[in-house]
């Protein structure tokens, strides 16, 4: 019951991960696909939708993955040309996240969801849709951010020098 049953439990929670990561990342393709036309207050809000969401499907189907619950994974990044492209997807997301966000988040005051004929339109699902993905990013990257900070102070005011001894 111990370690297997530990193992299991990591293996059944990434693999939920996953499952979800993947469903918002093809949801921003086709949401962003369906309706690519609607929205005239600024139109790369579809176009940030797919291109974020193509970029970030990458991932999942170039690197290797384990198979089961209990085996050991591969190298995820087995070469150097593996591993500078992973580099430069990371870094072009990075930019068009920003992008995205400088595109999502000023339409917010005058965004019209009602009117099609208006100028400052956009289609309601696409327009929440990308707002609600580029907060929660936003959210999930602070957070991070903070956790990081955290246990860096912990190991610091900590001062255990054994944490990077097997650098």
């Amino acid at each position: 019951m111990g370690e297997q049953e530990s193992s299991r439990t990591v293996f059944v929670c990434e693999t939920f991960w996953r499952l979800v990561s993947l469903a918002i990342n093809v949801a921003m393709v086709v949401v962003g696909s369906l309706y690519v036309h609607d929205c005239p207050v600024q139109y790369m809000i579809p176009v940030y939708l797919i291109v974020y969401g193509i970029f970030l499907l990458l991932p999942t189907f170039t690197a290797r993955h384990k198979t089961g619950a209990g085996e050991e994974p591969p190298d995820v990044l087995q070469s150097p040309a593996q591993c500078c492209f992973q580099g430069v997807v990371g870094c072009f997301l990075i930019v068009w996240f920003i992008g995205g966000t400088s595109w999502v988040y000023p339409a917010f005051p005058v965004v019209d969801m009602s009117n099609t004929t208006s100028s400052n339109y956009c289609q309601p699902v696409l327009y929440n849709f990308a707002f609600t993905v580029t907060t929660a990013t936003w959210v999930v990257a602070g957070v991070g951010l903070v956790a990081s900070l955290c246990y860096l102070g912990y190991t610091l005011v900590r001062g255990d020098q054994n944490t990077y001894s097997e650098v």
